[in-house]
């Protein structure tokens, strides 16, 4: 299969005349999305048409490259810079060589796809498009070798991970990851109701200029940061001979429609309608499967409210601490959730074989069963699930 990721870049040591013809076709460009006549050149026309249907009066749009026309390559003879662009512009037949600085390096295995060429603070950035065919090998389960990394998403701790070894029966290295981003993100929240309360001229396009990009540009550096903590993990257990699995809860209709005459909480909808959960999901897909790694999205239905000892359904959650009133069980509810999203996975995709989607039966009629099961007398030959080789779920964690 084929996987894409974006190399960011920097264009560096432009000299007068390269920045005055980027400058032209970039400047050019947002002209003649507002309907004016210019000098463009032919595929940056053809381009905007295609992908920029609706013009906002206020945004700036970026220069998209086609493939066939950006090339990259990497120079050793000259010590401005590793990699050079070549960037097609109208003023100049062959287009323009600029010096780049990629976050990471360009490999030759690389294809160049479609990129764009942006500016921002006075500063010109390529955003260079990549993909590679990689072969990510099918889970499957091992009693010693299989490891799953299990990732819970949420609000408070945005992302939480745990290490289930042994089909289940070890949990390692637990981790919190992200939790920065809820200070950052209501410090500006706080931020552009002083704005607004001040009344600014201009004030919205103040706070999308200068507020707004900084709390997505933070956001996004820690939530880079924790699922780049994840696969590297899993990179190196793939390295050490084990076979990781990364799963992560696939959370859906979170945005729940306001209903008449119920009260809302306006704090606790703007944190949860805000929360970056479909990032956390592209993060670590993306980068899970360039590292040839499996990466699976499981329905994480009950998870939050099922005990992972002993699989009831009797808890209460308060704040961040889940309880379970049958065994006892105090716990984090990251936590707890992460866990049972492993076993999850260990239970209805490795053990059968099966695709992963939602299970059939609720939590509560296969709790039932297994409490059934369990009162068979042992004269019996045991319960029915021992009979059939299945291991009982309870006995996959070690208290």
């Amino acid at each position: 299969m084929k996987v894409k990721k974006t190399i960011k870049t920097k264009i560096m040591h432009l000299t007068k005349i390269k920045q005055r013809l980027l400058k032209e076709e970039y400047y050019n460009l947002q002209r003649f999305l507002h309907g004016e006549s210019v000098k463009l050149y032919s595929a940056n026309k053809q381009q905007a048409k295609r992908f920029y249907k609706k013009i906002k009066p206020d945004k700036e749009y970026p220069i998209s490259v086609r493939k066939d026309l950006l090339k990259v390559e990497r120079r050793r003879d000259t010590k401005i810079a590793k990699y050079w662009a070549r960037i097609p512009v109208a003023g100049r037949r062959g287009g323009v060589w600029v010096a780049v600085k990629p976050h990471c390096p360009i490999e030759l295995d690389m294809e160049i796809c479609e990129s764009k060429l942006f500016k921002r603070n006075g500063e010109f950035y390529l955003h260079i498009t990549v993909q590679k065919e990689v072969e990510v090998p099918k889970p499957e389960l091992a009693e010693k070798t299989t490891v799953v990394i299990a990732c819970d998403i949420g609000e408070a701790n945005p992302l939480v991970s745990v290490e289930l070894w042994d089909q289940g029966k070890k949990r390692k290295n637990a981790q919190f990851l992200g939790g920065e981003m809820r200070s950052v993100r209501a410090h500006y929240n706080h931020l552009k109701k002083r704005i607004g309360r001040k009344k600014i001229k201009h004030a919205i396009n103040w706070i999308k200029e200068h507020v707004a990009n900084k709390e997505t540009r933070k956001v996004n550096d820690i939530l880079h940061k924790a699922t780049t903590k994840i696969v590297d993990r899993a990179l190196m257990l793939k390295r050490s001979g084990y076979e990781p699995v990364i799963v992560f809860g696939d959370l859906k209709n979170v945005r729940q429609p306001r209903v008449k005459g119920k009260r809302r909480c306006r704090k606790t909808n703007r944190k949860i309608h805000t929360m970056p959960s479909y990032k956390i999901k592209q993060m670590l897909t993306y980068k899970a499967l360039w590292e040839e790694v499996p990466v699976i999205a499981l329905n994480e239905a009950y998870t939050s409210k099922l005990c992972w000892r002993c699989r009831s359904l009797n808890t209460e959650i308060r704040k961040r601490c889940f309880r379970c009133k049958d065994c006892g069980l105090e716990y984090n509810r990251d936590l707890n959730g992460a866990i049972n999203i492993g076993n999850r996975l260990l239970g209805y995709m490795l053990k059968s074989r099966a695709a992963v989607n939602t299970p059939k039966t609720s939590p509560e009629y296969t709790a039932l069963l297994e409490k059934r099961f369990d009162n068979v007398s042992e004269r019996e030959g045991g319960s029915p699930l021992q009979q059939l080789g299945v291991v009982h779920p309870v006995s996959w964690i070690i208290t």
